[in-house]
């Protein structure tokens, strides 16, 4: 802030709040944020700025050296670097949020799709189960009454041939047969 044409500088370092402006309000201590007087501590009126104020202004801390206008200049200069990179950091922070809800949003859709074909999976594998008990009775009916007949058949018929292999045995003599030792 620059100074006005009524203010003057004096020693406020003990400033305890009751001190008063010229038109009777409280004064404030503010803060200057200019590079040409940085973090410089002033007095003023509430209404400093404005038409019905009396423009009282009295400067708390002492002027910056030079030394310090400098620093103040090349912090003034990082800072704004620093402000540029929370601007840039927060556009990359709200693409990153819409890439998130666009994921979250692709991951609702696959949700929904993994249900429909789960229950799409249960339906074909109750399906193949029926068509496997169609098949099974089926292939019981093919086999069911002829196979078991024809196996009792074929059973019956060894039978028969063995027991008549064993009477051939038990009577043909046995001198016809050459044994040997």
């Amino acid at each position: 802030m620059s100074s006005s044409s009524s203010s003057y500088t004096t020693n406020f370092s003990q400033y305890d709040g009751d001190e008063r402006c010229r038109c009777g309000r409280r004064v404030m201590m503010q803060t200057s944020l200019t590079v040409k007087n940085p973090e410089r501590r002033f007095l003023g009126c509430t209404k400093y700025k404005e038409k019905n104020g009396c423009n009282f202004f009295v400067w708390i801390d002492p002027e910056t050296c030079p030394r310090g206008l400098e620093y103040a200049k090349i912090m003034q200069v990082k800072k704004e670097e620093l402000e540029k990179q929370v601007e840039d950091l927060k556009m990359v922070t709200e693409r990153l949020e819409r890439g998130r809800k666009k994921v979250e949003e692709e991951n609702d859709a696959l949700f929904v799709k993994l249900a429909e074909l789960t229950e799409m999976n249960v339906k074909l594998t109750t399906t193949i189960e029926a068509l496997n008990a169609q098949i099974g009775a089926r292939k019981t009916r093919e086999i069911g009454p002829n196979y078991f007949r024809n196996i009792i058949v074929v059973v019956v018929i060894v039978f028969v041939i063995g027991v008549l292999m064993s009477s051939v045995n038990h009577n043909t003599p046995k001198e016809k047969y050459l044994y040997l030792p």
